[in-house]
C-alpha cells in the first residue's frame, strides 16, 4: 500500500466517523449527560460547568456516548441498536467497529513508513499498532503517555481526535491495576479520569458562546422544562483542589 492509497482509505472513514457521532449523539438522554458531566467534574450546583477549552465538548460527548452507565450500558449500543439502522450500508458496518473502540494509554514510537504513527499499547503489553492520522505525523508526542480512543475499521486504526497527556503515577497506577485486576483503578473510568484532569482549571466559556452551545445542544438531546440545560462558570479553584483530592484518593483506594 502507498502513502496514496492509505489516506483514500482514511479520508472517506475520517468523513463517515463524522456522520456517524452527529448521528448517534441524539439518542443521549439528560441522564446519560448529566453522568457524564459529572465524572468529568462538570457539574457543579445542579448545573453544567462548560470551559472554554475547545475540546470540552468533544470530551464531553465522548464520555455520553462512550463510557458505560450503572448498568453496563452505553448509549452508543442503544445507537447501533436503533437509528444506526437507518445509516447506509457502508456506515451501518462502520458504526459496529466504532462499536468496539476502546480506550488505552499509548506511546508515539515512530511515524509510520507510509502514513501515520506506530503506537505502543502501554496497558496491553505494548501492542505495536499502526494509527492512521495526519495529524499525528507532525504532532504526536514523542515522551510520555498518552490517552485516546481508537477503533479498528480494517487496515490501520484510526482516533476519535481526542489526545489527552497521563502523568507517570496515573500510567503506573493504570498499568498495575490491568496486571492485577484486569481495569485502571479509578473510581471512573481511565478516559472520564484523563479528561477531567486536563478540563480542571480551564478558563470557562465566554458568555457570546453559551446561547449557541445551549441552544444547539438543546437540538440534539430531548430536555424536559423542568430540567432545562444551564451552562455555568467553571468550578473556584476550591472545588478544583477537592475534586484533585478525590482523584488522589480514588488512585490510593485502587
Amino acid at each position: 500500500m502507498t502513502r496514496e492509497e492509505a489516506l483514500a482509505l482514511y479520508r472517506p472513514i475520517r468523513a463517515a466517523m463524522r456522520r456517524i457521532l452527529s448521528a448517534g449523539f441524539p439518542v443521549c438522554n439528560q441522564s446519560d449527560l448529566i453522568r457524564a458531566a459529572k465524572q468529568l467534574g462538570l457539574w457543579v450546583d445542579g448545573k453544567i460547568s462548560l470551559p472554554e477549552d475547545e475540546q470540552a465538548v468533544e470530551m464531553l460527548a465522548d464520555i455520553t456516548l462512550f463510557e458505560p452507565n450503572q448498568r453496563k450500558r452505553r448509549a452508543f449500543d442503544v445507537f447501533l441498536a436503533t437509528k444506526a439502522r437507518q445509516l447506509e450500508a457502508g456506515d451501518i458496518e462502520l458504526a459496529q467497529r466504532m462499536g468496539k473502540a476502546f480506550f488505552s494509554l499509548f506511546r508515539c514510537t515512530a511515524r509510520h513508513e507510509m502514513a501515520g504513527v506506530w503506537l505502543e499499547d502501554q496497558l496491553d503489553r505494548n501492542r505495536s499498532l499502526w494509527l492512521m492520522d495526519e495529524g499525528m505525523e507532525a504532532s504526536a508526542p514523542t515522551e510520555g503517555a498518552f490517552g485516546m480512543r481508537v477503533f479498528d475499521p480494517g487496515e490501520f486504526h484510526v482516533g476519535f481526535g481526542i489526545i489527552v497527556p497521563s502523568d507517570e503515577e496515573t500510567t503506573e497506577f493504570s498499568i498495575q491495576g490491568m496486571t492485577r485486576n484486569g481495569r485502571a483503578p479509578f473510581r471512573h473510568s481511565l478516559a472520564a479520569t484523563l479528561y477531567g484532569d486536563s478540563l480542571c482549571g480551564s478558563t470557562p466559556l465566554s458568555p457570546g458562546l453559551e446561547d449557541a452551545f445551549t441552544s444547539a445542544l438543546a437540538g440534539l438531546i430531548d430536555l424536559r422544562a423542568d430540567s432545562r440545560r444551564v451552562i455555568g462558570a467553571r468550578p473556584t479553584s476550591q472545588e478544583a483542589r477537592k475534586r484533585k483530592r478525590q482523584i488522589g484518593e480514588d488512585r490510593r483506594a485502587g
